[in-house]
């Protein structure tokens, strides 16, 4: 029976078997403590002070770790010292091999690619058409798809539409942003007359079924514009003798990361929001299916003096698709906290109760 390659596979056993291995090759001392402050984005030496067996992920660093010390002294017996010490043990290669499971790397990196190029061609139902066309034009992989799209084999699909106005513009776009291009186009947000805006793309990002490019505009808000594609009228040409702006290091994860979607609302703060689940199915839901990644569970859902409920706590800066996200759960969840969230919420809902009620009379 073949070994099984331990380079292959997926998830955190899978990181944990590269990173070890990585930072085994630097032929330095390297800890579980290490490693695993490396995987959490921790400062290294963090783990002195804090017990390691408390973070996530830590039972599958357990498994890795033996695993690619066994394989290097299988591939080069006698390779692997240890610092000596029962608490903070450390390894360190001293191989004269750079890379001795590199063959075992290689393959796995090639079945990555093959799956990778399977999974395209699969995925014909979730990437926009034109998107995949343009990305793999003239290539016996589209052809092949086309194909099996004909015969009707292909079987993953997403609920999205994705026949949307200028979806064909997502690679021109991405492209730009790769190659460092300014470019010029025309702007009619809905209602107005078009504009022409010179826009140094930085960013993509899709938001309920909407695709949105960020960047640098030469009118305000001149840093992090944005422009729905679905809003670009005409041409999209590229500027000569202008010098692309790149985004600052890290910026757009910043600016997306108190907010849901991609609206920044005038004077909006981040605070946290408290959210109560009326019903066991829906605090399980929100649970499998955060709001936002701040979210945590402050009570679990059970029996209270005052009912039965639960509550979920975000640390967000409420905007239009917050409240947009909350109303589309309808009785079952309420908002407790800020009161300026909940008032927003209850002037929305009594205008529909009017709305409705208004109906109801003809």
């Amino acid at each position: 029976m073949p070994t099984k390659n331990i380079f292959a596979g997926f998830g955190a056993r899978s990181e944990f078997v590269n990173l070890i291995y990585s930072e085994l090759m630097k032929r330095e001392f390297v800890s579980y403590a290490d490693i695993l402050a490396l995987y959490c984005g921790r400062p290294k030496g963090y783990y002195d002070r804090i017990a390691c067996n408390s973070e996530t992920g830590y039972g599958e660093l357990k498994k890795a770790f033996p695993e690619i010390l066994k394989a290097l002294e299988k591939a080069c017996p006698g390779c692997i010292e240890n610092n000596g010490q029962s608490k903070g043990k450390a390894y360190r290669y001293i191989g004269s091999d750079d890379d001795p499971l590199s063959e075992e790397r290689k393959a796995v990196v090639q079945k990555s690619v093959e799956d990778y190029v399977s999974f395209c061609k699969a995925s014909a139902g979730i990437l926009p058409a034109s998107w995949f066309s343009a990305f793999f034009e003239n290539t016996q992989l589209l052809l092949d798809t086309k194909r099996e799209a004909e015969d009707g084999v292909l079987h993953i699909r997403t609920g999205l539409e994705q026949n949307l106005t200028n979806i064909e513009l997502l690679p021109v776009f991405n492209k730009a942003i790769t190659d460092k291009k300014v470019l010029r186009f025309s702007y009619q947000r809905f209602g107005q007359e078009p504009f022409e805006l010179i826009f140094h793309p930085q960013y993509l990002k899709e938001y309920n079924g909407r695709w949105f490019v960020f960047g640098e505009a030469n009118r305000e808000p001149y840093q992090a514009y944005n422009v729905p594609l679905d809003r670009i009228v005409g041409d999209v040409t590229i500027v000569e003798g202008v010098e692309y702006i790149p985004a600052p290091k890290g910026f757009y994860q910043v600016f997306f990361n108190n907010i849901i979607g991609v609206t920044h609302e005038k004077d909006a703060i981040i605070e946290q929001v408290v959210i109560r689940t009326k019903t066991e199915y829906q605090h399980g839901l929100l649970l499998t299916k955060p709001l936002h990644h701040s979210q945590r569970v402050i009570l679990p859902f059970g029996e209270h003096e005052d009912g039965c409920y639960g509550e979920v706590a975000l640390t967000i800066e409420p905007n239009r698709e917050l409240r947009g996200k909350i109303l589309a759960y309808g009785q079952y969840l309420e908002v407790m906290q800020p009161i300026s969230l909940r008032k927003q919420l209850k002037d929305v809902l009594e205008k529909q109760i009017m709305q409705y009620s208004q109906k109801l009379n003809w």
